[in-house]
Order: structure tokens, then C-alpha cells, then sequence
């Protein structure tokens, strides 16, 4: 699995308990240690949250986006359209300027939210489920 350290999330806007009150605050992976799902997302200004991976969102990767608005685009009104487009464009730049950006128009509505981030907790059982059934396809072809 990929290095977290220095990856953008953000913290849940509805996120009832944060201790540190970031909710909707974008900052940056400074540690994490997913066996006691605990995160340290870094805010600037030697500011530090610790967080769970399922009080965290990411982006989405662009093509899941992309797919999800051709999927939906009857449930899309323009404006929101022509955000998520804007954010698989700014996401595809490939700069933590541009994600920040492409970040910060996710959590413009409730809608492009939904359809443009996914849970940190979400996205690495993604990437574990991928793992485990490419170690179990490479024991069972033995």
C-alpha cells in the first residue's frame, strides 16, 4: 500500500466530535498508524488533528468521478455539473495546489460532496480488498 504521509483529506464537515473543531478543514497527512486507525492530519501553524480513518474524506479518483457523473447526470443541475467536472480536471493537474482547489470545491454542496469524496476508511478497504485478492490469486496460481 502507498505511503499516506503528505496526502490531502479532509476532516467530515458533520463530524460531531473533533476535539480540535476542523470540521470541513482540509489539511494534510502527517502520520498514521492504520492498525489503530489513528491519523495526524497536519493544518498549518503547528496545528495537529488525530483522527480516525472513517472521520476523513479523500477525493475520489477522476475516472470513479467521471463515471458517477455520466451514471447520474440526470440527477445533476448544471452548476453541480460543471463542478465536478472542474474537479476531475484540477484533480488530473497532479499539484497540491490544484487538489487542494479541486478539495475545496468538493465541499462547495452537499451533492458534489457526496458525489466527488469517499471516506479514508473507505478508500484503503478498497485498496486492502484489492491487496489481499492479488496475494490470494498469486497463492492459489502456485
Amino acid at each position: 500500500m502507498e505511503e499516506l504521509t503528505g496526502h490531502l483529506v479532509m476532516v467530515h464537515p458533520n463530524l460531531k466530535n473533533d476535539p480540535v473543531q476542523r470540521q470541513g478543514e482540509i489539511g494534510i497527512i502527517t502520520s498514521a498508524d492504520l492498525a489503530k486507525d489513528e491519523v495526524y492530519v497536519g493544518f498549518g501553524n503547528n496545528s495537529l488533528g488525530l483522527y480516525s480513518t472513517d472521520a476523513l474524506l479523500m477525493l475520489k479518483h477522476p475516472s470513479v468521478i467521471y463515471g458517477d457523473i455520466l451514471t447520474h447526470i440526470k440527477e445533476l443541475d448544471i452548476p453541480d455539473f460543471k463542478m465536478l467536472m472542474e474537479i476531475t480536471l484540477l484533480q488530473e493537474k497532479n499539484s497540491v495546489n490544484y487538489l487542494r482547489d479541486a478539495m475545496e470545491l468538493a465541499a462547495t454542496n452537499e451533492k458534489t460532496l457526496a458525489y466527488s469524496t469517499v471516506s479514508m476508511q473507505e478508500a484503503l478497504g478498497v485498496v486492502l480488498d484489492e491487496a489481499q485478492s492479488q496475494s490470494q490469486k498469486a497463492y492459489l496460481s502456485r
